[in-house]
């Protein structure tokens, strides 16, 4: 046998866990007080459905351990607001897109696809 004197274990060794960080919790008095700061600075009045769709986020964030892809939350948010217009409704909303203006806002990271320049869009 071509693998003589080598156990399985050098063979294919185990993988070492893998530790991620603890997920944000965002929903504090702190992170309320620069919402409503930088909606101010933008020029923004967040009504009653702004700040459900704000805290959606907010939401998927505290739950979501891999959230760097823009078209996945863009498609879920669709889904979730879909009743009331899926895209068009958010839009509405957030007329500059309602990740971008949302990420902005609660200064979440910056999202893989979150603009695509050659289809004019921003999510």
């Amino acid at each position: 046998m071509m693998f003589t004197g080598v156990t399985m274990d050098e063979m294919f060794p185990k993988a070492l866990p893998v530790f991620k960080p603890a997920l944000p919790v965002l929903k504090t008095d702190k992170v309320y007080a620069s919402i409503n700061l930088k909606a101010h600075e933008l020029g923004l009045n967040l009504n009653e459905q702004q700040w459900e769709v704000i805290n959606f986020v907010m939401d998927f964030y505290e739950i979501c351990d891999d959230c760097k892809n823009a078209r996945k939350l863009a498609d879920i948010m669709q889904e979730e607001y879909a009743a009331q217009g899926g895209r068009k409704y958010l839009y509405q909303l957030f007329p500059k897109g309602p990740i971008n203006t949302i990420h902005e806002l609660v200064d979440l990271p910056n999202l893989r696809n979150e603009t695509d320049k050659s289809f004019g869009t921003r999510w």
